[in-house]
């Protein structure tokens, strides 16, 4: 990644180098993905029963309709989906696309995860866009970042910057501006308008971002950040939904798919410094 600040490359010249080439990088990409579908299927569970208050780690797996307990060969990610059409093979309950939407999504996440690491601590990323993508399926259904998920993200990004020995100056800032720029932002659109016009989750989401990617990242997650809002809403006015002033907008989510595009694009070409690359 080249350090735009200094002009030359912190971990040297190129793209990523850790796949290799052959069957052996094959496989290396491949278990990305693998892992990423695995980690994506805990993922949806979690966004399916936080919002319930339903225990995420206790007790086995279950159809949500009949209350059937899964075998295991019901809960291989994406594959067990195909094989049984989206139905519960008890009650023939449509299982949610959801799901395997989140398996395929996180596949990806580990998949560029390994196609971008310049060494084995790089792939710490995936647990970046892995969090993202939970929180942005959270906040597009139910207009909620928890708490203890943005904290979650900003402690992994603190213990990730030292397994990659990145930035810490640019982290600590980054997480600093990020959720005091979008805090103050939310303060005063609440002290203008006498209304709330940003929840309190998206500056500690933002500010997450910020240990992640280090200050200078953030102008371009809030670009991007801000043309995805703008292409949601586009796609709600096409598919004839009533957008005015008053709607609602899942701001955390445009961020988080900023923020894993911003990444990806800037380990492929160093557009911008990242603070653990």
């Amino acid at each position: 990644m080249t350090d735009l600040r200094h002009g030359r490359s912190r971990k040297g010249q190129g793209g990523a180098v850790l796949p290799g080439s052959g069957i052996a990088g094959g496989l290396i990409l491949a278990c990305g993905f693998l892992a990423g579908t695995i980690a994506g299927s805990f993922m949806a569970l979690v966004a399916a029963r936080l919002p319930l208050r339903r225990t995420i780690v206790g007790g086995r797996s279950q159809c949500d309709t009949c209350g059937r307990i899964l075998g295991p060969l019901e809960l291989v990610p994406i594959a067990s989906f195909l094989a049984l059409r989206g139905r519960c093979r008890g009650c023939s309950a449509a299982i949610p696309a959801s799901t395997w939407v989140m398996e395929l999504l996180a596949g990806i996440v580990g998949l560029l995860a390994v196609l971008l690491a310049r060494t084995p601590a790089d792939l710490v990323w995936a647990v970046f866009g892995w969090l993202l993508l939970l929180l942005a399926a959270l906040d597009l259904r139910h207009y909620w970042l928890p708490q203890r998920l943005t904290a979650l993200l900003a402690f992994t990004g603190i213990v990730a910057l030292f397994i990659t020995r990145g930035d810490v100056a640019a982290s600590l800032a980054g997480g600093a501006a990020g959720f005091l720029g979008l805090e103050a932002v939310r303060i005063g659109y609440r002290l203008l308008r006498g209304r709330e016009g940003i929840g309190g989750g998206d500056p500690l989401l933002l500010g997450g971002i910020g240990v992640w990617m280090g200050w200078q990242a953030l102008p371009f997650v809030l670009i991007v950040g801000s043309l995805a809002g703008f292409g949601l809403i586009v796609i709600w006015k096409l598919r004839g939904a009533d957008v005015g002033p008053a709607t609602r907008l899942p701001l955390g989510a445009c961020l988080a798919i900023a923020a894993i595009a911003v990444w990806a694009a800037a380990a492929r070409a160093p557009i911008v410094p990242l603070a653990l690359l």
